[in-house]
């Protein structure tokens, strides 16, 4: 009978040590960073999406969407993400062109700490306006008592909270604020980043940064995507919206601030959804993209299949996630036109690979 010698058994276990790593899957890194507002829902992405494609991990930095649109512009990373499109400087700048893929659609909250309080409050674009310019300074000011009269709100200082770093969320915030109010279009304006006229005593860096600002001290207000404000066990007010109506930030009065939108007249993209038309309109809303080069022909083959995998995948069972965290999920109509610029851009690679 055959003896197994010990060379014998030594030489067999390489032998099938060297099979079995020949069979795993290597692991593709995909890398992406940029707006804070949807990390949440990106989070729960990433790890849903690898537990499906366990050779494929995507990382995702929160720093902001300044830093996002600058990091996919030096192309440090293989997707940037921003709640705001970029601004034609910033389009200059780059040296091939980008595709913003809107990814969900999700409410700015104004959250406030208050906790001598019980009932929720609510807040006109006026007040809103007014706070974030240092003219109502006190939470007992007429203009605040008089849309909460069923509210004994306390004589307390005001502290505004804003973001300090290039952000999206403040984009969408202050596009309200400069629809809303001439004043604030013509002196401060619409931007990431923008002079505050309340100072920056109460600056805090991402969603989360801006939630802590608030929660130091009784009297704190401020502006967060919506996620963060219940991840902080924050109060947040109601919103009265150009109808009128008191309206609460729920995935049914975001959906109707887009679908009372008008659509552009170039593109499919709405620009900005802020201080929609409609009785049931939430007003404080916006798009969150994710930024990809359209020619991805120096990105290696596996690696590209990978990313237009994950796009695929954040299109079609992402999009059901979405309202489990209150965001909103896209139009079945932007997701169509979304998938159709992902498939030319599909068509160009495949072009240029035949030229190869």
């Amino acid at each position: 009978m055959f003896k197994l010698t010990p060379i014998f058994l030594i030489l067999l276990s390489f032998i099938s040590a060297s099979q079995l790593t020949g069979c795993v899957e290597e692991t593709i890194e995909l890398r992406g960073a940029g707006a804070t507002f949807p990390a949440p829902i990106y989070a729960r992405w990433r790890a849903l999406f690898h537990r499906e494609n366990p050779n494929i991990v995507v990382h995702y930095d929160a720093v902001g969407s300044g830093a996002g649109i600058q990091l996919i512009t030096d192309k440090k990373v293989d997707l940037g993400a921003s709640d705001a499109l970029l601004k034609p400087s910033e389009q200059r700048a780059l040296d091939a062109p980008l595709l913003a893929i809107p990814t969900v659609i999700g409410p700015v909250v104004l959250a406030y700490n208050l906790p001598m309080i019980e009932q929720k409050i609510r807040l006109s674009g006026d007040a809103i306006v007014g706070i974030y310019k240092g003219e109502i300074k006190r939470w007992n000011d007429p203009k605040l008592q008089s849309i909460n009269s069923d509210v004994e709100l306390p004589d307390i200082a005001i502290h505004v909270a804003h973001r300090s770093d290039s952000s999206g969320t403040s984009h969408i915030f202050t596009s309200y604020l400069s629809a809303i109010d001439e004043d604030w279009q013509q002196t401060i304006g619409t931007g990431k980043k923008v002079n505050w006229p309340t100072g920056d005593d109460w600056a805090g860096e991402g969603n989360d940064g801006v939630a802590h600002r608030i929660l130091l001290e009784p009297g704190g207000i401020g502006y967060l995507e919506l996620k963060y404000a219940q991840n902080a066990g924050l109060n947040y007010a109601d919103l009265i919206n150009r109808e009128g109506m008191t309206v609460s930030p729920t995935v049914e009065s975001v959906q109707q601030a887009e679908r009372n939108t008008p659509a552009p007249k170039k593109g499919y993209l709405k620009t900005s959804i802020v201080n929609a038309p409609g009785k049931y309109s939430y007003p404080i809303a916006g798009f969150t993209y994710l930024l990809v080069y359209k020619d991805l022909s120096d990105m290696p083959v596996q690696k590209r299949e990978a990313l237009f995998s994950f796009l695929d995948w954040i299109l079609g069972k992402g999009q059901q996630e979405a309202s489990k965290l209150h965001y909103t999920p896209l139009p079945e109509a932007l997701k169509t036109s979304v998938r159709a610029d992902i498939s030319k851009m599909k068509a160009g690679l495949e072009k240029t690979e035949l030229v190869k």
